[in-house]
């Protein structure tokens, strides 16, 4: 198996004191953080490295053991345990069981097979494997920030998650409106399968949908998936926050005489009135019939002239200008 020089990993030196090798892990753990370096690819290894160091130093028993193997030893070296050194600590022969965080390792130097825990190295499983882990946290629970500030000051990569994806569903102003159950389909190193989805009504464009476990694998389980919603545009409706603004064209004899219309919402046809006098720009509102009822319906007038005349109404156009007194 391979040496692991945990002084090293945490760029500190074999007579570190306890403060030192806790500042460094510190400094290290924020640097590596998967949340900080989601674009570099090595993060996750190299924070699981630094976290196994800081399980080893920062523990008296732990690191006694380890400096017990002697300081000839080179990062990536392979290593097999010195004859007898399973018996230099009073513990017994690791070729039995011990047991670390409440899980039974099996180590067998004969070339046998070995069981273990997930999470930390084979190096360090064959060297710690009879001494309890401790209390850990996982560092999903904690920010960059507060990385080595919890009860142990370790943050084990035994219980790290996988890293959170984010990915984009695009549905209707209907669907957002009522509400709807999408199938999607994941692509994964297991396989691929396929989820439905339930978008509740009143869904708004750059929500978020939370999938947990759905997410990349690591150590501790998968991470989750976010789906962004997106709203498809509509040439019918836009948005204004949860109401739903729409275009109503009409012509200059309604808006001066005033007219009851059927207009469409998204839950079907109703009868609008429109007063007489009204002028392009104004708005009628509509109370309730918004984005999932959430919001109002806005019916936004436009007053709009024919391009062409009959010669009837071009004869009644000249008509009303002779007599209108009206001067906007």
């Amino acid at each position: 198996m391979e040496y692991k020089d945990y002084y090293k990993i945490l760029g500190v030196d074999r007579d570190a004191s306890q403060a030192e090798i806790k500042k460094a892990y510190r400094k290290l753990a924020r640097q590596c953080h998967p949340d900080t370096c989601k674009d570099d690819p090595k993060a996750e290894q190299r924070f699981k490295e630094i976290n196994e160091a800081n399980e080893v130093l920062n523990d008296p028993e732990k690191r006694s053991r380890y400096d017990a193997l002697g300081s000839n030893w080179q990062q990536g070296q392979n290593f097999t345990p010195p004859p007898g050194f399973e018996h230099i600590f009073g513990g017994g022969p690791f070729g039995t069981q011990g047991r670390a965080g409440g899980r039974t390792f099996t180590f067998d130097f004969g070339g046998g097979a070995r069981q273990g825990g997930g999470g930390f190295s084979d190096f360090f499983e064959t060297i710690f494997g009879d001494i309890g882990l401790g209390q850990q946290a996982s560092y999903r629970n904690a920010s960059p920030g507060d990385m080595g500030m919890g009860a142990s000051g370790s943050y084990g990569a035994s219980s790290s998650r996988g890293q959170n994806m984010e990915s984009e569903i695009s549905i209707s102003l209907q669907d957002a409106h009522k509400g709807t159950t999408r199938e999607i389909a994941l692509q994964g190193p297991n396989g691929n399968k396929r989820l439905n989805v339930k978008i509740p009504a009143g869904a708004h464009d750059g929500m978020k949908i939370r999938l947990a476990n759905q997410g990349n694998m690591g150590p501790g389980g998968a991470g989750d998936l976010y789906l962004k919603i997106r709203l498809a545009p509509d040439d019918r409706y836009k948005l204004e926050g949860s109401n739903i603004i729409i275009e109503m064209p009409i012509p200059p004899w309604d808006a001066a005489l005033g007219k009851t219309a059927k207009i469409k919402t998204l839950d079907g046809t109703l009868n609008l009135k429109i007063p007489a006098g009204i002028s392009s720009g104004q708005r009628l509102r509509v109370k309730g019939k918004g984005l999932a009822h959430k919001g109002d319906l806005y019916a936004q007038i436009k007053i709009v002239v024919p391009k062409k005349l009959s010669s009837e109404e071009e004869r009644l156009f000249k008509e009303l200008q002779k007599v209108s007194q009206f001067k906007p």
